[in-house]
């Protein structure tokens, strides 16, 4: 089994994102201690990620593709170059098609190393496996209800629960990624996760949601 991690330096959203100061150590590490007894490749374009990933025996770190640079800072290429990235870090490190792979995310800091290792189970009977959380609420799409209908008054506990990819994790084998050019397939498997695991932070909103959590957790 095998942990690939995409760390960049910079992010749009929410300024120096991965570097911001979470309960005393950078949002970045958080992922990087969970992992500390796994084995883990890290693709960064930052000098200061790369520097510090020497002094991990468990991580191989490596400077990202000029190519996957460009293409991140190309407004004519629309879409995210991850998967030219996860490809790469396949055919560079990888030689068993059916290893198991992880693609965990830093900014998910409240993620267990049990709950993936937990979803990577599923793959015995799915192809592939995503994060996601489970909502029961009255969901509409493009003005359309979705999970419920609007002739009838229903319970929200009756609703069937919308499920949103979380972005945490994603579980696939190298056979599979290159078989689909993506982390999922047909034959995928949504694993729920809660709070906070479920906290994603790509805004200062989420940020201080984590921020709070911790400051609720030392209380308690």
């Amino acid at each position: 089994m095998k942990f690939f991690i995409i760390i960049k330096e910079k992010s749009e959203r929410l300024p120096d994102k991965n570097f911001l100061n979470l309960t005393g150590i950078p949002l970045y590490k958080h992922l990087l201690n969970t992992l500390s007894s796994e084995d883990v490749y890290i693709d960064t374009d930052s000098d200061i990620i790369f520097n510090e990933c020497k002094t991990l025996s468990n991580v191989t770190c490596y400077k990202r593709d000029t190519k996957h640079v460009e293409l991140e800072k190309n407004i004519e290429f629309a879409v995210s170059p991850v998967l030219l990235m996860i490809e790469n870090f396949l055919n560079k490190y990888v030689q068993d098609e059916n290893e198991v792979i992880i693609t965990p995310h830093v900014t998910s800091p409240y993620i267990r190393l049990e709950t993936m290792l937990d979803a990577a189970k599923m793959l015995s009977e799915y192809n592939t496996v995503c994060a996601c959380t489970e909502h029961k609420e009255f969901t509409y799409f493009k003005g359309e209800p979705v999970n419920f209908n609007p002739n009838v008054v229903s319970k929200t506990q009756d609703l069937e629960p919308v499920v949103m990819g979380n972005g945490a994790f994603f579980i696939f084998t190298k056979k599979e990624f290159i078989k689909n050019k993506n982390r999922t397939s047909k034959n995928n498997y949504f694993y729920p996760i809660k709070f906070p695991e479920s906290i994603e932070i790509d805004t200062a909103e989420d940020f201080r949601m984590a921020k709070m959590y911790e400051f609720i957790y030392e209380l308690s």
